[in-house]
Formats: C-alpha cells, structure tokens, sequence
C-alpha cells in the first residue's frame, strides 16, 4: 500500500468535511494510506502579511513527515508551494528554520488532483459516467505558482481527469475565474456576482454538475447558490461536486461514502441517472 502524508487543512475539517470524508474514501479504494499530519496547523492562508511567518507556519507543515506531503486545498496547495519556493532564499530559510522545532530541508507537495491522476491511469472503472457532462471549475490557485501541476494560464488536467473517469468535460471561459470567496466577507455583492456568472455559464453550457478541486469554491458555487437563484431571480439547480466526490461514484462508492448527502445541491439525482444508464446499456 502506497503511503502519503495527509495535510487536510482548515476548511476540509469544518465547512468542507465532505471533501475530507470522500478523500479518505477514494485513498482507500486505491490502496493508498493518507497518514494525516500529527500535529497540523494552518497553512499560512493567503492573507498573513508577515514573511517569515507566513512561510514558517507552512514549513512547520512540511517538516512533519519525510513522506510527499499531499493536500486537497488549493489554497494550502498553492500557499505551501510557495512556501517552498521562498525558501530557496537560503537567508530566509535561516530565519525560518530559526523559528521551528524541525528543520526544514526539502519536500514533495501534491494536489489530490494528482494523486487522482497517478492512481487511476490505465485503470478499469467500475461505473461508467459516461451519461454526464461535467465542467471542470479550478478557481484562482490551483495551477498558481507556476511550473506546478499544469499551464497557469491554459490549463487541461481537470478536463483530462473528467475525461479519465468517463464523462464528457464541457469548456468554460470562466473556469479561472475567482469564484469570490476571498472578498465574500467585505463585498458579498462582488463576491456572489462572480459565482453567478459561472454557474450561470456552467448552465448555459449544457452541464450536469461543476467539478471543483478547492473547499471555499464549494463553498461558494454550492453553498451560496440558494442566495444567488434569490439574488437574481434565476433557476440554477446546478450540482457542484468535489474531485473525489466524482471519481468515488466512477470507483463504485455509495453516497454516505463520499458524503453526498452533505452538499447543499443534492448530486443524488445524478447519481440516480448514471445507475440507470448502465442498466439501460
């Protein structure tokens, strides 16, 4: 069994714990042991404006576990990939490394997208999805910094990944658009506006469901999309699922596995469609 050293993060052990929950599901379907960090803390988030703080709390993360450090956050993802980055500053470093317990020397970081594509390569899936068309949504920080997991600017591994599990991926002009999560606090207005636009595109384009690959995107495309019909006088109905959440009904999980009965917008009528198809073919 492959073993990964499992960074949760904040939000996936509070308003996202479907994300939680469905990862440890797929992880273990794939035969991959996600040792959890003993003693995680936050990332750092995006907002501590002190540089030596904000890279020490990540590389007090990184420091935990000699084994790749995976995460399902794009947020921590991009936040501890940077981190890393800034301490090639050998100065920096010092005064980091000044700071923690452990020193910091080196680490893999990886996405669960990752993970996703490395396990499920070339391998037979029980439940074809072949029924739905998904639209792969990345948010701001996925691909953020560069050199990472695919193009920042034209990215294609999610499309690849709807494609892997035997859907029909749908292209969106706005799957890089900030979903406003960031701003919700201070300018609810800005920030359900931006949501609107993309799942009012994503409704447009003939999707079944959004595939997000971030906890605050879901939070916002599915938690905040009641607001939003309200705001705007409009019917989206649109499902919004979590990577893992996708990849476990391609793998055969049920809902309480994955946790679908936590999502604002039920995806159970999907999953209802997909078991028909297959009995239908």
């Amino acid at each position: 069994m492959t073993e990964i050293a499992y960074y949760p993060g904040c939000v996936s052990k509070a308003t996202g714990r479907e994300y939680d929950i469905s990862t440890r599901s797929v992880a273990r379907v794939l035969g991959i042991e996600l040792i959890e960090l003993d003693d995680w803390s936050c990332c750092g988030a995006t907002h501590v404006p002190n540089e030596t703080l904000a890279v020490g709390l990540a590389a007090r993360n990184l420091t935990q576990s000699e084994l790749p450090v995976m995460t399902t956050c794009s947020i921590c993802y991009s936040n501890l990939r940077n981190a890393i980055r800034r301490l090639e500053d050998n100065g920096l470093r010092a005064r980091v490394n000044s700071l923690l317990e452990r020193r910091y020397k080196s680490t893999r970081v990886m996405h669960v997208v990752e993970m996703l594509s490395e396990s499920l390569a070339n391998r037979e899936l029980p439940i074809k999805l072949s029924c739905l068309k998904v639209s792969p949504y990345y948010g701001c920080l996925l691909t953020r910094p560069g050199n990472g997991i695919d193009s920042p600017e034209h990215p294609r591994v999610l499309e690849d990944m709807v494609k892997m599990l035997g859907a029909e991926p749908l292209e969106s002009p706005l799957k890089m658009l900030c979903c406003g999560g960031p701003i919700f606090m201070p300018r609810e207005d800005a920030a359900l506006e931006s949501t609107y636009h993309i799942l009012l595109s994503a409704k447009r384009a003939g999707a079944d469901a959004i595939m997000v690959v971030c906890p605050l995107c879901h939070l916002m495309l599915d938690a905040k999309q009641g607001a939003i019909e309200r705001r705007y006088g409009v019917d989206l109905g649109m499902p919004v699922l979590y990577i893992t959440q996708l990849a476990g009904i391609a793998l055969g999980l049920g809902p309480e596995e994955l946790a679908l009965e936590m999502n604002s917008i039920s995806p159970l009528p999907l999953l209802e469609r997909v078991y028909q198809s297959m009995t239908r073919d």
